[in-house]
Parts: C-alpha cells; sequence; structure tokens
C-alpha cells in the first residue's frame, strides 16, 4: 500500500517534468548524461572519526581549504564530471560539530574543556569566506578552468554579518544563484544571521532546471517550481549503525527526509556530506551511496551519471501538482480552529552581529 501510494505522489509530481521534445535549441551540451561528483572527504584540520567533536588545537585555514577545494575540482572534471557539489559549511572547515558542544541536549562534547565562542568562534569568523574576496575569486577561477558546474557551500562574512550560503556556478565561472539559508537550524541560529526568501528559486542550466536547499530549509516552494536536479548538501553523516552518532547526524534519517523531498518535487536529490553521501530519483529510491566508512583517500568522491535529455525546461510550475496554489490556498483555508493566527517568533528575520559574536558574550540556553 505504501508503494503504491509512493508511486501515485511521484506520478503527480512529475507530471509536466518530462517530455519527449525537451533539448532546447540553445543547448551545446550532451544531455544524455550528466555526471555529478558529490564530495564526502573533509575539509583540512578536520577531526575525525566522523562523531569526533574534539576541535582541541584545531586551526582554521581557509587558503588551505581552498586549495583542497581546487584540487577535488580538477580530480572531479578529470573523472568525467560535469557538477561538482560540496557538502554544507565545506568552506571553511564545517563547524555544527563545534557547535554541538554548546548544547546540553547534545550531550556529546558537552563536557569539552574549551570554549567554542571564546576560543574558536573569532577564528572561524575570520576565515569566512566573502563573496569577491582572493579566496572566492581563486575558487571561480578554478571552476572556469576546469570548465565545470560546481555548488560551493560556504560560511559567508557580509559586513557585520555571517551566513550559511550556497553559489551555483555555471563552467563560465558566472554565478547563477546565490543564496543564504533561510532559517539555520538549532544553535547555528545563535552564530548565522537569516537569509531571505527570495533564495528560494530553481535556476536553469544546460542540463535541466536546478535547485538547492540546505537542511531544515523551507520546501513547499521549491516544490512548486518544477525541479529535475536538486542539491541538498548536508555537513557530515555516520552511518545507520554508528550507535555514536546523534539523530540528525545519522544517514537513516537524511535518507527519508530527502527520499520525500525527491518524490514531492520529482527531482533527483545529491546528498554531498563527509562520511556518507547518496542520491535518491523522483520515486525517492536511493540509486547511489557510499559509506561513512569508505576510505576518504580511495574515495574521495560518490560519482552518479544519469539521462537529463528528457527533462523539459519549459515546465516551470503545475497548477494541478501537489505543490501549487491551489493546494497552499487549501492549507490556509483549513488551517484548524483553536490554533492562533500569528506569526510567531520563529519566521522573526534574525541577525546576529559579528562584532558581539566576536565578544565572547555569547551564551547559549540550556534546553
Amino acid at each position: 500500500m505504501f508503494t503504491l501510494h509512493r508511486c501515485i505522489l511521484a506520478l503527480a509530481a512529475l507530471r509536466g517534468v518530462f517530455s519527449a521534445s525537451l533539448l532546447s535549441k540553445k543547448c551545446t551540451v550532451d544531455r544524455s548524461n550528466l555526471t555529478v561528483a558529490l564530495i564526502r572527504t573533509p575539509p583540512p584540520n578536520w577531526p575525525l572519526p566522523i562523531t569526533n567533536y574534539d576541535y582541541t588545537g584545531i586551526t582554521f585555514n581557509i587558503s588551505e581549504t581552498v586549495d583542497s577545494g581546487i584540487k577535488l575540482i580538477n580530480e572531479a572534471k578529470g573523472q568525467g564530471s560535469d557538477l561538482v557539489v560540496f557538502p554544507e559549511l565545506w568552506f571553511p572547515g564545517c563547524s555544527i560539530k563545534m557547535i554541538n558542544t554548546l548544547m546540553d541536549r547534545f550531550p556529546k562534547g558537552s563536557d569539552s574543556h574549551y570554549n567554542f565562542t571564546r576560543d574558536y568562534l573569532p577564528s572561524y569568523i575570520d576565515n569566512a569566506i566573502v563573496i569577491g574576496d582572493i579566496q572566492w575569486n581563486r575558487l571561480i577561477d578554478a571552476i572556469r578552468a576546469a570548465r565545470i558546474y560546481a555548488n560551493l557551500n560556504f560560511a559567508e562574512v557580509d559586513g557585520d554579518f555571517m551566513y550559511m550560503s550556497q553559489a551555483l556556478v555555471d563552467p563560465k565561472g558566472q554565478v547563477l544563484h546565490h543564496r543564504r539559508k533561510l532559517r539555520p537550524s538549532g544553535a547555528e541560529r545563535f552564530f548565522f544571521s537569516d537569509g531571505t526568501t527570495d533564495g528560494l528559486k530553481v535556476v536553469k542550466t544546460d542540463y535541466g532546471r536546478w535547485g538547492m536547499l540546505e537542511c531544515g530549509d523551507m520546501t513547499f516552494n521549491m516544490y512548486v517550481q518544477r525541479e529535475h536536479v536538486h542539491l541538498a548538501p548536508f555537513p557530515y553523516l555516520a552511518d545507520t549503525e554508528d550507535n555514536t552518532s546523534l539523530w540528525w547526524e545519522n544517514e537513516w534519517i537524511n535518507t527519508g527526509t530527502v527520499s520525500v523531498y525527491s518524490v514531492l518535487s520529482g527531482a533527483y536529490s545529491f546528498v554531498p556530506a563527509i562520511g556518507a553521501s547518496f542520491v535518491t530519483n523522483p520515486f525517492g529510491t536511493r540509486v547511489a551511496h557510499i559509506s561513512a566508512n569508505a576510505s576518504f583517500n580511495e574515495h574521495p568522491m560518490l560519482y552518479y551519471s544519469f539521462n537529463t535529455s528528457g527533462f523539459d525546461d519549459s515546465v516551470t510550475y503545475n497548477v494541478d501538482g501537489q505543490a501549487s496554489w491551489g493546494t497552499l490556498s487549501q492549507i490556509v483555508d483549513s488551517f484548524p480552529q483553536g490554533v492562533p493566527k500569528v506569526e510567531g517568533d520563529f519566521v522573526k528575520h534574525k541577525s546576529n552581529s559579528i562584532k558581539y559574536l566576536k565578544s565572547g558574550q555569547l551564551t547559549i540556553p540550556s534546553y
């Protein structure tokens, strides 16, 4: 029964996405094969194993991280890839594991002898990327030289604020889309400032319509826009049988979540993460996977190739789809009686001053 229901949902999501006459007259690539490289190896100075939260003696160095990123971009191209996708916050080095040490509800590392906000946060901010700076330009130059699409996922500093950012760059080095996570999740929101809803969009590429989000982002507006390829980077993922991992660090939970996204959007979803990485097709089936236990030296990336010649670029919405104005209106009109129709604090835009973050005064409340 579940399988039948899933197929019905998937077919509804896919309606109008595929067509027999799809190749754009302006398309100059072979759409019969798109090879995607999902980065799974950690950046420099990243503590292993996956669930090791001890950053003692660890330093951030954005130059070293960019060096490593450029090598991976070139390796991906050398292996025939058309697109390379980095894990969430891979530049300058994922801070999520550090943030865990501040959360009483996440006991792993909570008895750590170091103070993240005092000992590491200032350096992390100083090593974040600024759009247009030397490190950013090095990455763009490398992408252009390799002639490859790239999805960069990074901590971004803009003025007095820091964001969880994503950029989709084409083989000519042009930024097709730059967005910031709408609402950072959990403790992330004490450090990173909120993005804006205008970043929830899908863009046209030589291989169809592509979109990207980070974990916990708003999804409905993306479902509506008829994605073909969805980029869903995660910071790191432990294996399903890793008993040291927290619930959200485990690939089992994330595979289920991404499968639902693929079904409702009708997209292939790509999840690069340090450790385990995977791909799901529009029916929610996992079609490629690599274990977190696989050697990073032997397998720095997971590769997946598929045929995109069946994607119809002209279909940008479906008024009769599972995700449409009609269904959204029905949700609003049928909102449960007795539940206050108020905005609340969750969706209010939140900004965190870098000056304050560097002051050492930040404290994280207990949960």
